[in-house]
């Protein structure tokens, strides 16, 4: 039974502080996206490579193009290690125009160099205007 506990207790820790940095800073990004004319900020997050990118780099241009977004990010789960890590996000999008979502957004995460980028993201229909 301890072990049980310990890990359910591991498993409710907060993530490293550079994947909370990461984070902060996509939230942030994707807040700031409108006052700058553009997403790229926030799609540079995001591997390129990225099963759905090119539809996801739409969705988010869209998205901001067409008035201001808000955007919150929460940890549900974290799993991995220093290279790649997989989490649960609570995700709460507020968009101008539209009433506001939340969901639980499953992603994936990779070093590349010394930078988190995102290699996936599900569902991509989360992000898409209503």
């Amino acid at each position: 039974m301890g072990t049980a506990l310990l890990l359910l207790m591991l498993a409710l820790e907060d993530p490293p502080k550079d994947v909370i940095d990461f984070f902060r800073s996509v939230a942030s990004e994707l807040s700031e996206a409108h006052d700058n004319g553009n997403g790229r900020a926030f799609l540079d997050h995001f591997d390129k490579s990225m099963r759905g990118y090119p539809e996801f780099s739409d969705q988010i241009e869209a998205m901001v193009a067409a008035g201001e977004v808000s955007t919150t990010i929460d940890f549900v789960n974290t799993e991995g290690n220093d290279q790649k890590r997989t989490l649960d996000l609570d995700w709460l999008l507020e968009c101008e125009g539209q009433r506001p979502k939340r969901q639980v957004v499953k992603c994936t995460i990779e070093k590349r160099g010394k930078k988190w980028k995102m290699t996936s993201i599900a569902p991509l229909e989360f992000f898409r205007r209503e």
